[in-house]
């Protein structure tokens, strides 16, 4: 069996974290990765071109490049007739990128995947919605320093709430944080009927989602305490590994969730 040919839009701190996951992976293979600066040194091929990254025929492309990278190019990619697993969810809190991107997966035959980033229980939440949810809330809590400038995190001495509202309207406020409310919202209810808080806690070191679902199935609650990358406070380790995860079931004769 072929390897799995893998693009990267994007090759920041979660690029280079799946790249090293993958190291010892035999039968998943990156062939290269869109940046915005093709000049520095990386461990595989760089283009700043989406048309030159296509050519080389990937199996599939993943987005690790925040919202604009894909609002920029998953519509191509999609349009194109390739697959695309994207991370930064919370781009799909604006309707018409939604749509757009809807569309071009429609006209290309092709499929959006979502990975779970930083977050589980997405095939529960999904699984209770087929039979009827009644609410869902998510609780974001991170250390100061990931959600404020560093002169009011120092300042800060006990946790403060800064939002509380819809999964949409907490998407757009902090839209390279909480990701990972956007697909719980995706996964159940719908961004506008998904409750949301986010809270600066300047006692945690850790990452923390808190999820509550209730419905006809019963009730669900999930709390992940996740370690931030050394690169980047806002981003969990187990971003990259779900990664990594979603290319393992695209090949896997065995599929879980």
């Amino acid at each position: 069996m072929q390897s799995l040919r893998v693009g990267l839009i994007g090759c920041g701190t979660i690029g280079r974290s799946v790249l090293q996951l993958l190291e010892s992976e035999d039968d998943i293979a990156i062939i290269g990765a869109l940046v915005r600066n093709p000049a520095r040194q990386a461990p595989v091929p760089l283009f700043d071109n989406l048309r030159q990254l296509l050519s080389l025929r990937p199996d599939v492309v993943v987005e690790v490049a925040g919202h604009d990278g894909l609002r920029c190019h998953g519509p191509a990619v999609l349009r194109a007739g390739f697959d695309l697993i994207l991370l930064s969810v919370g781009a799909l809190a604006h309707p018409e990128f939604e749509q757009e991107l809807r569309a071009a997966a429609r006209k290309g035959r092709s499929r959006a995947m979502v990975a779970s980033g930083a977050i589980g229980a997405l095939d529960a939440i999904a699984s209770a919605a087929v039979g009827g949810l009644e609410q869902v809330t998510h609780t974001t809590r991170k250390p100061a320093r990931a959600l404020l400038e560093a002169e009011e995190a120092n300042r800060l001495s006990e946790p403060k709430e800064l939002f509380r509202g819809s999964a949409r309207e907490g998407a757009l406020r902090f839209p390279e944080n909480i990701n990972v409310a956007a697909a719980v919202s995706l996964a159940g209810l719908g961004l506008d009927r998904t409750e949301v808080r986010v809270v600066a806690d300047p006692r945690l070191e850790r990452n923390t989602h808190e999820v509550v679902a209730r419905g006809a199935f019963g009730e669900l609650r999930f709390e992940m305490r996740g370690i931030p990358t050394d690169d980047n406070p806002r981003t969990g380790r187990l971003v990259a590994m779900s990664v990594v995860h979603a290319l393992r079931q695209l090949r896997s004769p065995l599929v879980i969730g």
